[in-house]
């Protein structure tokens, strides 16, 4: 599991190094996005939720060129994650 996380990490960072400025100059914001899928990701990975870290990869590589759609995933995913709590 801890190698899944090192390897989610890496892309990321990758991930980071080749995305190009926005144009809306929200550059930095959409790092901390990008981030804060990965790290989601890598957490689900390690719980064992291999489906949940796998779409939150997925919204970690559209988040630079679609920021709208990776908050939309980003919410979805917890709203079900809030939703097996109070079940």
């Amino acid at each position: 599991m801890l190698q899944t996380l090192f390897r989610v990490v890496k892309s990321g960072i990758r991930l980071l190094t080749s995305t190009a400025p926005s144009p809306s100059g929200g550059n930095s914001l959409d790092k901390l996005n990008v981030i804060s899928l990965l790290a989601q990701a890598g957490n689900a990975f390690r719980k064992g939720e291999p489906m949940k870290g796998a779409i939150l990869i997925g919204a970690a590589t559209i988040a630079p060129k679609n920021r709208k759609l990776s908050y939309l995933v980003q919410g979805v995913v917890t709203a079900d994650n809030i939703r097996k709590r109070f079940k």
